[in-house]
């Protein structure tokens, strides 16, 4: 092995340890909010199935490009929750 080979594997490794010690919390939160804030949007649009009605024209307008992900948004909306869900 070389010196330059080890010099980059350490900064590589510097880099994912800053990062992971830095950002990644927040990115796990980001994601989470995207992913709350995108089943609200489906709860709107597909809302019939569990007896939310709201009518509106867009909302077949976004239909289908939220059709492959219906089961995943049907599991989430169904599953029991308790107050240890909150907990991380």
């Amino acid at each position: 092995m070389s010196f330059g080979f080890r010099v980059s594997k350490v900064k590589k490794a510097l880099k994912d340890f800053l990062l992971g010690a830095t950002v990644y919390d927040t990115i796990l939160d980001l994601r989470e909010k995207r992913l709350l804030t995108e089943y609200m949007l489906m709860t709107v649009v597909l809302g019939d199935m569990f007896g939310f009605t709201v009518s509106s024209y867009y909302r077949l307008k976004i239909l289908p490009f939220w059709v492959p992900r219906v089961q995943a948004w049907r599991d989430f909306m169904l599953k029991e929750r308790d107050i240890t869900d909150r907990l991380k």
